[in-house]
């Protein structure tokens, strides 16, 4: 495609995709190194995603996103527990709220193995939890009712809820009072070229027309990286991109005010085809309303391949059979409420066979910090920081575990008909 009074800018790094990691990604590098000229450059949410032309989405456009220190996997625990710890140096730097430590509780089966695995991880990591019952969890909250066989997990320091739009807001904010450019368009392409000093940089084009020449470029392009001609030639990442559907229950301002201490919860229930669903609290959204929130686990996943599949699911209002199951679940948890309204949503997550995301130079010049797995919306700090230390590094700069964030691709298809 051809250009008319094209104007390129150069610039040290130039990170790709201003989503939750990407934004994070912005601030840690212009921390790091002060003395870059760093550009952050991915679209706005669309005021109207039916109507977007462009085709680019992102899952964080949403007020409430579950946050929780323990789990299951201690790699995501320490990089949860380390973005967590900077929740309120980033609100305070930027001037924008985004936590609300209201506490989690996750509900399970007595005796449930995956249960004591997190209750070993908290204990390992010294996160004060509490141990509920029945009896308990309704002493403690009225207005929550488990299953007889049922007990709770309870965590109040530095669990609750983020708001995704007002973290990357905060982030991007950061970035910015440090020197970070922010630009709202979309990446057609990045290839690399050589300088006329000889010298290879990576040059960056935009579907604005805008060609910005890189040092070096970091990825952060969620679902939408294969989907652009982003990588070398040949290079496929191995990520799986599934559906997510979640189900808004508007409130009364009068059941908002009774639930105001409700915390976030992860629910066991198996009743149906659903093993269980995640809760948000009562959550004020720009519309002036208050909703309930509830999403589901992977019974309603669907794997999507093309970009115009990824792109069709952002305009419709989620997977309408996981509605009513979604509701029961929600309602069968917090009592005592008639909801004014429901009405349902989705996003895409992108998966790795690692389920860790992968963070790599994938050339001396390129790198990625790609795959949330579900888990971006609370960890995302760190994860930007380590992609940031690596790309400005150009190697591994971190004190996990390489391995655990190496990229996967898929095999090249063309090699694998030549070797037939």
């Amino acid at each position: 495609m051809a250009y008319r009074n094209v104007v390129c800018t150069h610039y040290d790094l130039c990170i790709v995709g201003a989503g939750l990691i990407g934004s994070a990604a912005a601030r840690h590098a212009t921390l790091t190194a002060p003395h870059l000229k760093v550009c952050l450059i991915g679209p706005k949410e669309p005021k109207d995603r039916r109507q977007c032309k462009h085709g680019i989405f992102s899952a964080h456009y949403d007020e409430g996103r579950l946050v929780r220190l323990f789990g299951q996997d201690q790699i995501w625990a320490e990089l949860t527990k380390r973005s967590i710890e900077r929740y309120h140096e980033i609100e305070m730097r930027s001037g924008v709220k985004f936590f609300s430590e209201v506490g989690s509780l996750s509900v399970v089966t007595k005796n449930d193995e995956v249960k004591q695995q997190e209750i070993e991880n908290a204990k390992a990591m010294n996160i004060p939890i509490q141990i509920l019952d029945k009896n308990e969890v309704t002493e403690k909250f009225s207005f929550l009712s488990i299953q007889d066989d049922s007990e709770a997990v309870f965590q109040l320091k530095g669990s609750g809820h983020v708001s995704a739009r007002l973290k990357i807001i905060a982030q991007q904010t950061a970035a910015q009072q440090q020197g970070c450019q922010v630009i709202d368009d979309v990446i057609d392409q990045v290839t690399e070229t050589t300088q006329s000093d000889a010298s290879k940089c990576l040059k960056v084009v935009t579907s604005k027309g805008k060609i910005i020449f890189a040092k070096k470029v970091l990825l952060a392009t969620g679902a939408f990286t294969g989907f652009r001609d982003l990588l070398p030639p040949g290079k496929v990442l191995d990520t799986t991109l599934l559906t997510q559907t979640v189900v808004y229950a508007e409130i009364s301002d009068k059941d908002a005010e009774r639930l105001q201490d409700m915390p976030s919860g992860c629910l066991d229930y198996t009743k149906g085809e659903l093993s269980g669903c995640y809760l948000l609290p009562p959550i004020k959204y720009p519309d002036g309303k208050y909703y309930l929130k509830v999403g589901h686990r992977k019974e309603y996943e669907r794997e999507l391949r093309t970009p115009e599949e990824v792109s069709d699911w952002y305009k419709t209002e989620g997977d309408k059979n996981a509605f009513k199951p979604l509701l029961d679940c929600l309602f069968q948890f917090v009592r005592g409420v008639t909801p004014v309204s429901t009405h349902g949503d989705c996003c895409v997550t992108t998966h790795t066979p690692t389920n860790h995301p992968y963070c790599d130079m994938i050339t001396p010049l390129l790198g990625i910090t790609v795959g949330g797995n579900g888990h971006a919306a609370k960890a995302a700090d760190e994860i930007g920081r380590m992609g940031a230390r690596m790309i400005i590094a150009g190697q591994w700069d971190h004190d996990l575990p390489k391995e655990r964030f190496k990229a996967k691709f898929k095999p090249d298809k063309k090699v694998l008909v030549s070797r037939l």
